[in-house]
């Protein structure tokens, strides 16, 4: 499995953000669409994580998927900028364009990825 395969298999992904008293804060999302190293997805605007995003475009992505699934054991970790790519009444569609990225699968060994290959 490539990273982009695994990227496009996903449903979901957890973005990491630090809130307004400066702590840690990771939450699931359900992705609306995956294309060239840029994931979308519906929030929210008063949700903690979108707020964050308000002040701070840096996020932190990850997604793993367990030996048992189909995909077998593969984990992504992505750096990203997160912004509204459309706003509408208490929700907006946020984009993330990932700029620098690593994979693990079975060998548990960091691969860096080459963002052109996303």
């Amino acid at each position: 499995m490539t990273p982009k395969d695994f990227l496009a298999s996903l449903n979901h992904i957890t973005i990491a953000v630090i809130d307004d008293t400066g702590r840690p804060w990771a939450v699931p999302v359900t992705l609306t669409k995956y294309h060239a190293g840029t994931v979308e997805w519906f929030s929210k605007k008063d949700a903690v994580h979108s707020k964050a995003i308000a002040a701070n475009e840096e996020v932190m992505l990850t997604a793993f998927a367990t030996k048992e699934s189909e995909v077998g054991e593969f984990g992504l970790y992505a750096r990203a900028r997160a912004k509204k790519a459309l706003n509408m009444p208490g929700v907006a569609r946020y984009r993330a364009e990932i700029y620098e990225a690593w994979y693990t699968d079975a060998s548990h060994k960091k691969v860096q990825i080459n963002i052109e290959d996303l």
